[in-house]
C-alpha cells in the first residue's frame, strides 16, 4: 500500500471537488455544507480555496495508487486576538480507502504542518457525535472535548450534536 500525503493545489480543484461531493454525500450527518449546496460550487472558487497559503491554510490530500482519497483542510484564524489558533475542517476518507491509516496519515501530516507554523498553538474542531471513527482518530492524536454544541446541525429533521475538541500543540 502506497499512501502519498500532499498540499492540494488548483490543479486538483476536479479530483477533489468529486472526493468531496461524495463525503457530502455519503455521510450527511458528518457536515454543516450539504451536497445540495456544494453541487453549485463553481470550480473555479474550489481551486481557488485549494492553494496552500503559508502559514494561514492548507489542504492535504491523500493519495492512494494515485488516487485521491481522503483529504483534511486546516485554517489559521485571522484576528490579532486568534491568530494562535486554527481550525481544522472538511474531513473525509472515502469508503474503499478506510481501515488503511488514511485519517492517521493525513491528520499527522497535518499537525506536522501546523506545528511548523510561528506562533500557532493550537487547533479545534468540531465532531459530530455520529462520527465514532473520525472521535477515535482526534482522540488518539491528543484531541480533548471541552463542550458540546446541542443541535449544531439538523438534517432532514434529525438534529445532530457535535462535540468540540482542542489540540495544544506546545503541549
Amino acid at each position: 500500500m502506497n499512501i502519498e500525503i500532499r498540499a492540494l493545489t488548483a490543479s486538483d480543484a476536479a479530483e477533489y471537488f468529486v472526493l468531496r461531493l461524495g463525503g457530502l454525500e455519503e455521510s450527511p450527518l458528518a457536515f454543516g455544507r450539504s451536497a445540495e449546496e456544494y453541487r453549485l460550487e463553481p470550480l473555479e472558487k474550489v481551486a481557488a480555496g485549494l492553494g496552500e497559503v503559508a502559514g494561514e491554510r492548507v489542504t492535504l490530500g491523500a493519495f492512494l495508487s494515485g488516487e485521491l482519497v481522503g483529504a483534511m483542510t486546516l485554517v489559521r484564524d485571522a484576528g490579532l486576538k486568534t491568530r494562535h489558533k486554527a481550525v481544522l475542517v472538511a474531513v473525509y476518507v472515502a469508503p474503499p480507502a478506510r481501515g488503511q491509516r488514511v485519517g492517521e496519515l493525513l491528520l499527522a501530516a497535518l499537525l506536522d504542518w501546523a506545528r511548523a507554523v510561528p506562533g500557532l498553538l493550537q487547533v479545534r474542531l468540531s465532531v459530530s457525535v455520529t462520527q465514532s471513527a473520525a472521535r477515535r482518530l482526534y482522540t488518539a492524536q491528543g484531541f480533548r472535548v471541552y463542550g458540546l454544541e446541542p443541535r449544531a446541525l439538523r438534517v432532514n429533521g434529525q438534529d445532530v450534536d457535535d462535540e468540540l475538541m482542542v489540540l495544544a500543540l506546545d503541549g
